[in-house]
């Protein structure tokens, strides 16, 4: 009997050790996977809400004219004979940058001159202060030496500018529009040499007439989403900033007059003097869309800020959206993008996130 159990329990003891070291891999590899899993980066779920797309928007257009926003007429404050004339009709230049440059001999001859004169005078001024001080002049010698070093100082003044005045620079980033001077011409004083243009702001002027504000006030038409369309480029909206709109109508035309500004477009060659349709979208009694109060980041009267979430690299980014009087956005968004719904003060800008869904997919 002895020998029987002695020799039963050698498979128990073998199978124990199988049974423990199965135990043990299986612990093993249960911990690599838990530390496997905790290294990888935990990107938050977030509920997401899709901004509707506005179909059938309605407009009023209007005719308009495009001109820049900054002109400049350029001529010299002295007359002279045009010694170098740096740039040509069309060309792009700096702020600061000199354009035409007239010969300057006689001008600096005269800086010379009135050079010489300013220092004979503060000469003849010192030594009359001396003599005055110790009373060996008299008060109208010293008062006429203090004459003629104040006038003296003024033509140097005066030549200095006149000097200064033999170049003409750009006064803002632009481009030359038109050339009326060429080199060696002599021309007179005030007399135009070009014209200079800021050509990458634009301002677009255009008409409201006064029927088309009987419905709404002039500050909802502002705030109103508006686009400028150039009658060359019919399929290409441009954004716009509003600029300004007249308080009283003009009597001949019975009409408002508005400005807008934009930027030019890079791909796009705008001039001054180019037509356009400026389109302004109706005002609608729900005009805007309604955001859940818990998307919102901050929100202010006029203004607000939310995350919009990127499904190409999964990441957020804080948007500046505008509030009509009803805090509807009203811009900022378009139709198709996807704002973070809830958890906003938990995020961060550039943070990588992915939509949240309900267990099961649903």
């Amino acid at each position: 009997m002895q020998s029987k159990s002695s020799f039963r329990a050698k498979p128990v003891k073998t199978l124990g050790a199988v049974v423990a070291v199965i135990l043990l891999a299986s612990s093993l590899t249960g911990c690599n996977k838990v530390q496997s899993e905790e290294n990888e980066l935990v990107i938050k779920p977030v509920k997401l809400l899709e901004i509707p797309k506005q179909t059938n928007i309605e407009l009023d257009s209007y005719i308009a004219k495009v001109d820049a926003t900054d002109r400049a007429a350029l001529s010299f404050q002295v007359g002279g004979q045009i010694e170098n004339f740096a740039v040509r009709m069309g060309q792009d230049v700096k702020k600061g940058e000199t354009l035409v440059v007239l010969d300057s001999t006689d001008f600096r001859i005269a800086l010379d001159a009135a050079q010489a004169k300013y220092d004979l005078a503060n000469s003849q001024y010192q030594q009359a202060s001396e003599l005055y001080a110790k009373k060996l002049v008299s008060t109208d010698y010293y008062d006429q030496a203090v004459n003629n070093y104040t006038a003296a100082g003024v033509e140097l003044e005066q030549a200095k500018t006149n000097l200064g005045y033999t170049k003409l620079v750009a006064p803002f980033d632009g481009v030359v529009s038109m050339v009326f001077g060429k080199q060696h011409q002599v021309i007179g004083e005030k007399q135009p040499v070009l014209n200079i243009l800021n050509h990458g702001a634009m301002d677009v002027t255009f008409s409201v007439p006064v029927a088309k504000l009987e419905d709404r006030s002039i500050s909802d038409f502002v705030q109103s989403n508006m686009w400028v369309v150039m009658d060359s480029h019919r399929g290409i909206r441009i954004p716009t900033r509003f600029k300004e709109i007249s308080t009283q109508p003009d009597e001949d035309t019975n009409s408002y007059q508005a400005v807008v500004s934009i930027q030019k477009p890079a791909e796009l060659n705008l001039l001054s003097g180019m037509t356009a349709q400026v389109e302004v979208q109706k005002s609608t009694a729900e005009k805007g869309i309604g955001i859940v109060d818990s998307a919102w980041v901050t929100k202010e009267e006029t203004q607000g800020e939310l995350w919009r979430y990127d499904p190409v690299s999964q990441m957020i980014s804080k948007v500046t959206v505008a509030l009509n009087e009803n805090g509807r956005v009203v811009g900022g968004l378009m139709g198709g993008d996807l704002i973070v719904e809830a958890g906003v003060d938990a995020l961060v800008d550039g943070q990588q996130v992915k939509a949240w869904t309900r267990e099961g997919g649903i």
